[in-house]
């Protein structure tokens, strides 16, 4: 049964196990605490292996195509628009359109302007911006700048936009010529907190014995994270020093290339799956070092991902494989919580590892330091700005009803 809502949350991603559940989830729980009436809409996901639903407690409405084809993307765009006639049902006061992935934008928008709803964009990875970059020439190109200027035409009507990095929020300001505010994302410190490591590995069934290095996210051949110059240092130091270090990761397998890097380096590699939230913390509090391996494309220098949070929030140090000019570098260096390095730099990738194998008191420096810098990354922080908006969104409303 259909209920109404003070606010309707609206993203693709919504799977239970995935990070951009986590986040809504994390905002919807902390809205109704404050007495706000709050739904969420998914999508259904058509992909090769079937069809994949969003959480039993979000709306699986529109669906969408899973493919790397831009050719997918104006199909994309139209599937969506069962979302007018739910948001006419729902009447939220206020909409959330979480993105990625933005072929959601327009629907959304139609159906907020038809309910009379505030419109609030909320980009934590800007689709259009990293589509620009990637789809210069010919026929994608052009369909990459039709997608930019509708959805900006969309971003500059709507009521609030909102973004999770400075750096995004500076961007995205300066493109819209429009105020963009800031709120964070973070990790949630009542779940993801430091369990004691000998539990945790004993849990998992994993060496008592071995360092450990962990990544939680998806696992794909492109994209922008890249394992191999991880999984390159592991196995020349495992050589040279002959010393137990395993990469373990959990999160889903994206396509056949990235089985092949497994396949390859399956003396070093611990694949656990796609695993729930209980057991990402378990799994993080297992490992010694937290690692984000970024590619070196510049588009991507705003980005602060949600496993970085998550590993502070469980007491990781982190090896940041990042632009130097990056945010993520910035936070890193600044506040000693690891080691950066620059996505080409493949010796350096090596040398760090080294480092925290060998030196045990530099590990434990930056566990310290981790530990310390752990409470300003409280996803509270972002729930409460949040908060905040909305309230003013649906104050305005209620003075103009």
């Amino acid at each position: 049964m259909l209920n109404d809502a003070d606010i309707l949350f609206v993203c693709s991603h919504l799977g239970g196990a995935g990070a951009a559940y986590r986040r809504i989830e994390y905002f919807m729980k902390y809205l109704r605490a404050r007495g706000v009436r709050v739904a969420c809409i998914g999508v259904l996901h058509v992909t090769r292996h079937g069809i994949t639903k969003s959480s039993k407690e979000c709306y699986s409405a529109p669906l969408a195509i899973s493919s790397r084809s831009l050719a997918v993307l104006p199909i994309n765009f139209l599937l969506p628009f069962l979302l007018v006639l739910l948001i006419l049902i729902l009447r939220p006061r206020v909409i959330i359109i979480s993105i990625p992935d933005s072929y959601l934008v327009l629907a959304s928008y139609i159906g907020g302007v038809l309910a009379r709803s505030k419109v609030v964009i909320d980009v934590r990875d800007p689709q259009e911006e990293i589509m620009s970059s990637t789809y210069r020439k010919g026929l994608s190109g052009f369909i990459a700048k039709v997608y930019k200027y509708i959805n900006y035409t969309v971003y500059r009507r709507a009521h609030i936009i909102t973004g999770v990095t400075r750096t995004l929020v500076t961007t995205m300001a300066r493109e819209l010529r429009k105020h963009v505010y800031l709120i964070p994302n973070g990790a949630d410190l009542n779940v993801f907190r430091p369990l004691n490591k000998e539990e945790a590995r004993q849990k998992l069934g994993l060496s008592q014995g071995s360092l450990l290095i962990g990544f939680i996210g998806g696992l794909s051949s492109y994209g922008y994270c890249n394992v191999l110059p991880v999984l390159i240092a592991i196995r020349r130091i495992r050589r040279e020093l002959g010393i137990d270090i395993k990469f373990v990761v959990a999160g889903p397998i994206l396509d056949d290339g990235i089985k092949r890097i497994i396949d390859y380096f399956r003396d070093e590699f611990i694949y656990m799956g796609v695993l729930d939230t209980s057991n990402v913390v378990t799994l993080l509090s297992a490992c010694d070092i937290g690692v984000v391996p970024r590619i070196g494309d510049p588009v991507y220098n705003y980005a602060v991902p949600v496993k970085f949070y998550e590993y502070i929030a469980t007491g990781l140090p982190v090896i940041a494989i990042a632009n130097k000019r990056s945010e993520l570098a910035e936070i890193v260096e600044k506040n000693k919580l690891g080691i950066v390095c620059e996505p080409q730099d493949y010796a350096c990738i090596e040398k760090a590892i080294k480092a925290l194998v060998i030196d045990k008191n530099l590990l434990g420096e930056f566990r310290k330091n981790v530990l310390i810098f752990r409470k300003y990354i409280d996803r509270r922080i972002g729930a409460e700005r949040l908060f905040k908006l909305v309230s003013r969104l649906m104050q305005a409303d209620k003075l103009g009803a």
